[in-house]
């Protein structure tokens, strides 16, 4: 991985591959793989107890890279993806994949008949994710659907990105979460990630609609671009973000004016986030290069998601915006 990696960023599903390329039916029974933010953990377990060697195909001679059998039917090794150490690892930061080849073998420190060689690939997913406010009604927190992999290779699941989006009291995230608000008091639209050690992120194509679907009850608040989209009375710019430390969380917001439509009290909110696997590599929002181009049209959330065809996140939280409240002064005869 070499230093090019800087402190690594956080979210969402993690999917593991384990295709075994030339192997001994009588050395290895059974193997897994699970992804942490830091490292690659494949398990195997042997027909008779372990006194062999396990190395990465190009790290024999780093000993962070190399572990050897005690004499355990059971073996663990983990291999670190984001220090300085020479494992051979490789990274697509693209499609979120990483890659290492391992050697086994029944003799320690010698490959002899009998060895099998394994990759083993962690996918961190950068799918799209749709966060919308309020969520459907089944209770539930989130609901997260990513990669779809072959039924003859061996895959593991881990828990899905830790994204959630609400209401704030005030401008700023320190409020407290709203499900009512006043027309013209101040608010803050917060996307949150809890941790941000494997996973980055950006927020787009933001939309605030009175939950009919209509075109005439829906405006757009963040484009394509993920810029905010100036709404005089209602909608502040730019969109800012708070940058996390030491892994901690990360936050992408706008603040804003409450404000309902005419055919509801209740506003709902939609946005895109694109999960990025350490760094997206830009920022926040970014200007597009012409008038014309990337620009978001003023439709329905319901059809924009089936537009898109992303993985949804679905989020319990609703605001009501009520008229605002007029207060009478007290008159001294």
């Amino acid at each position: 991985m070499g230093s090019k990696f800087y402190e690594a960023i956080k979210i969402c599903l993690i999917s593991m591959i384990l295709p075994i390329l030339t192997a001994s039916n009588d050395l290895i029974q059974d193997r897994s793989v699970s992804c942490s933010s830091n490292t690659i953990d494949i398990s195997f377990t042997f027909s008779r107890p372990f006194f062999g060697g396990i190395f990465t195909e190009k790290g024999y001679s780093n000993e962070a890279c190399r572990w050897r059998g005690e004499g355990a039917r059971s073996v663990t090794v983990k291999v670190p993806l984001f220090n300085n150490t020479d494992c051979g690892v490789l990274s697509n930061e693209t499609t979120g994949s990483f890659t290492v080849k391992l050697i086994i073998s029944p003799v320690d420190g010698l490959i002899v008949d009998g060895f099998a060689a394994i990759n083993a690939r962690c996918i961190y997913s950068t799918q799209d994710i749709t966060l919308t406010l309020p969520p459907g009604a089944t209770g539930k927190g989130l609901q997260v659907s990513g990669y779809q992999l072959d039924s003859d290779i061996v895959t593991g699941m881990r828990e899905g990105p830790n994204l959630t989006m609400q209401i704030l009291e005030g401008h700023g995230i320190e409020g407290k979460v709203l499900s009512r608000a006043s027309v013209g008091q101040r608010i803050t639209l917060d996307v949150e990630l809890k941790d941000t050690a494997i996973y980055d992120f950006y927020v787009h194509s933001c939309y605030a609609h009175d939950g009919s679907n209509s075109p005439e009850a829906s405006i757009n608040i963040i484009d394509s671009n993920g810029c905010g989209v100036r709404l005089a009375r209602a909608i502040d710019v730019p969109v800012l973000t708070s940058e996390s430390l030491n892994g901690g969380s990360k936050h992408v917001y706008l603040h804003m004016y409450g404000f309902q439509f005419t055919s509801n009290s209740f506003v709902h909110f939609e946005c895109q986030v694109k999960p990025c696997v350490k760094s997206c590599n830009r920022q926040q929002c970014e200007l597009e290069t012409s008038s014309n181009d990337n620009k978001v049209p003023l439709i329905p959330a319901r059809r924009r998601r089936d537009d898109y065809s992303l993985s949804t996140m679905r989020l319990q939280t609703k605001i009501e915006i009520q008229p605002q409240k007029i207060e009478k002064a007290a008159l001294e005869l």
